[in-house]
């Protein structure tokens, strides 16, 4: 996605020791908010470059739609 992508895992980690609203005022390709998503937190992000801002949203809107989709029982 991002030449400076960082890996979600890490991401989640520093997450979830972060109190309050996670600020990420480097988005890239939304890897801070998908992580952000996953663990309920509230999330701003900032990206200058429409072309990663328009990945970071797409990322962030898919990682939203998988919390809502009905587990299945085995």
């Amino acid at each position: 996605y991002h030449p400076g992508t960082k890996p979600v895992n890490l991401m989640k980690m520093l997450v979830a020791v972060s109190t309050g609203t996670v600020l990420d005022p480097f988005t890239g390709s939304g890897s801070t908010g998908v992580a952000a998503v996953m663990l309920g937190r509230k999330f701003i992000g900032v990206e200058i470059d429409e072309k990663y801002f328009n990945i970071s949203v797409k990322r962030i809107q898919e990682a939203q739609m998988q919390l809502h989709l009905p587990m299945e029982t085995l």
